[in-house]
């Protein structure tokens, strides 16, 4: 049961009215803890939208955000959706008591960020806290993400944010040593060095609990682009058995509740398209933090259609990195990599393991496989697994010697794929579209937003097999009926979708030439 007294410590609840309704289930899942009370009950009880209240039926108890309706629900009834439902355990019927709670302590605190006032390390913790017991609506929460974009946020409010994201989920404590991990700071297509450095960094016996998202706005995510190979959703004690064994893992984050109120702020972030600096530092950290690594590459490309596009900002943020990393005990490295092209030739899950797994066999896209062991690399060294400046050469010798492949091999059989799958064995979207430079030049630029737009109109992430194909590069001298790229869908309808989105954007621009006709 839920502590929900706890949370009112300083509160004197039973000054709240209560009263007692029925359960009306809506088999519709919500997203959040919502009630649907009658609008004429609850507001003679003084309850009204937006207001929390806790749901209690035998020994469970839940906090719960306001809806009222006269039509949904009739006198002495309560809506429920599934999501509330099913935590409770309850169907139609069922007597609730519905009890008042006080106005959360973090909207004061919200306020006062608004007003520019920096927040204590105990605020921050009452607005995590808060959040994590659903006592706050997304608006109020849109208003705090609000706050630290426009307010910025200090080193100490970032550290504190950051610790207090870790305690709001599991943490993972292998009990071994060196544990490593890295991240990418994104916007760069096909980008999956995380799917070589893993098992570069086990193959040399390093543990590397590597947790991974799923794609928002991209092509695919590494879990996305895993899960082609294996399972990624596992339990955290399932994760800690995979690593002690391999040494290494890649699975879906979302699915272990390490650092779970991140989960929370990157939908809000998301929704706003806000991104506020201290809150990105707490995000990235918070999980690294979670898997108790010690020594962390940090990847920043920058470059057209990167997050990043200007150095200054990219350097910036290394800087940061490097500050609050150390403050949490942290020995960050940060690479500020191009990325003003896609990384690897294909794009999207399946078409991106076909590049990964030719890579780990030394026959793969070259810029791919240099990146990967450049950041396995700067680990190495970071480490002390090497001398400095033979971090490179050490990772390539574990591509070339065949232990990294062997390596994910057996993370992969671990995980519960096929270790011997074959670039061939993948399952590539079969409906394709060809395109072909319409005059001669030289490629000025492929745009990594644009082309991950154009695969998942195709139907990545969702569709496994589809994305796109590239056969150029910045820089490429191309004429007349040169191959530029080619679409790959699973339907004949999602194929026609990106061609129409084709004929929108230039994905590939050429010096001179404005890539038109297609064949």
């Amino acid at each position: 049961m839920e502590n929900v007294d706890s949370v009112n410590a300083e509160l004197d609840i039973t000054k709240y009215k209560r009263y007692v309704a029925r359960a009306k289930c809506f088999d519709i899942e919500a997203g959040k803890f919502i009630a649907v009370l009658n609008e004429l009950q609850a507001k003679e009880n003084g309850i009204f939208t937006g207001d929390r209240v806790i749901l209690k039926i035998g020994n469970k108890e839940k906090i719960v955000i306001v809806d009222l309706s006269e039509e949904i629900v009739g006198k002495n009834e309560i809506g429920l959706f599934a999501d509330t439902s099913h935590y409770l355990n309850v169907r139609d019927g069922a007597e609730i008591e519905i009890r008042q709670v006080g106005v959360p302590a973090s909207i004061n605190i919200i306020r006062k960020k608004l007003d520019g006032t920096p927040m204590s390390s105990k605020n921050v913790n009452t607005v995590i806290d808060e959040m994590m017991e659903n006592r706050l609506s997304d608006v109020e929460l849109a208003s705090w993400v609000a706050a630290m974009y426009t307010r910025g946020m200090s080193t100490e409010e970032t550290v504190a944010l950051t610790k207090a994201i870790v305690k709001s989920g599991h943490t993972l404590d292998l009990g071994r040593k060196p544990v490593v991990d890295k991240h990418c700071a994104g916007g760069v297509a096909g980008n999956r060095t995380t799917m070589l450095l893993v098992p570069i960094m086990a193959a040399a016996g390093l543990y590397i609990p590597k947790t991974s998202s799923r794609a928002i706005s991209s092509a695919s995510g590494t879990a996305d682009t895993m899960e082609v190979l294996a399972p990624v959703e596992f339990s955290i004690d399932e994760m800690r058995r995979i690593v002690l064994k391999t040494k290494g893992c890649m699975v879906w984050g979302g699915a272990i509740n390490l650092a779970a109120a991140d989960d929370k702020l990157i939908r809000i972030r998301h929704s706003l398209s806000l991104d506020p600096r201290g809150v990105l530092l707490a995000s990235i950290l918070a999980k690294k933090v979670s898997v108790g690594a010690q020594y962390v590459v940090i990847d920043i490309p920058t470059g057209m259609g990167t997050k990043f596009e200007d150095m200054k900002v990219a350097r910036s943020l290394a800087k940061d990195f490097l500050n609050i990393g150390s403050k949490l005990g942290l020995k960050l490295e940060c690479l500020i990599t191009d990325g003003n092209d896609p990384v690897g030739q294909r794009i999207g899950p399946a078409l991106e393991c076909y590049d990964v797994l030719n890579a780990l066999q030394n026959s793969g896209p070259r810029d791919l496989l240099d990146k990967s062991c450049q950041l396995a690399g700067a680990l190495f060294e970071k480490c002390n697994k090497v001398k400095r400046g033979r971090g490179y050469s050490a990772a390539f010798d574990l591509i070339k010697n065949g232990k990294a492949y062997a390596k994910m091999q057996e993370i992969i059989e671990e995980q519960g794929g096929d270790p011997d799958v074959k670039p061939s064995d993948l399952p590539i979207g079969t409906h394709k579209y060809i395109v072909e430079a319409q005059g001669t030049g030289r490629v000025r630029l492929v745009d990594n937003r644009n082309i991950s737009r154009i695969a998942r109109v195709a139907g990545a992430p969702h569709d496994k097999g589809a994305g796109v194909i590239l056969h150029c590069e910045q820089g490429d001298k191309v004429k007349e009926g040169d191959l530029l790229m080619e679409i790959v869908s699973e339907s004949a309808s999602k194929l026609n979708f990106a061609k129409r989105l084709l004929d929108e954007i230039a994905p590939i621009k050429l010096q001179k030439v404005v890539l038109g006709k297609y064949s």
